[in-house]
């Protein structure tokens, strides 16, 4: 991935991934490849926010693994 990855901070299953695109390459293939890697790691994006200064670009992932409909209730 050619965009730097600022910081990455866990909070539960929660995940907020801020991506700072470099400037020389394209913006939407920076952003499709952070994209990518979340759906390769099971994650379900959950928001997005390009209003961080300096081009930040913050995903917002759920990273609870799918269950495909098995519960685990007693």
């Amino acid at each position: 991935m050619e965009g730097r990855l600022v910081t990455e901070q866990r909070h539960g299953r929660n995940f907020a991934q801020e991506l700072m695109p470099d400037q020389s390459g394209s913006n939407r293939e920076q952003i499709q490849d952070a994209l990518d890697d979340g759906e390769y790691q099971e994650w379900h994006l959950v928001g997005v926010s390009d209003v961080l200064p300096e081009r930040r670009v913050l995903l917002c992932w759920d990273t609870t693994k799918p269950s495909f409909g098995r519960s685990y209730r007693g």
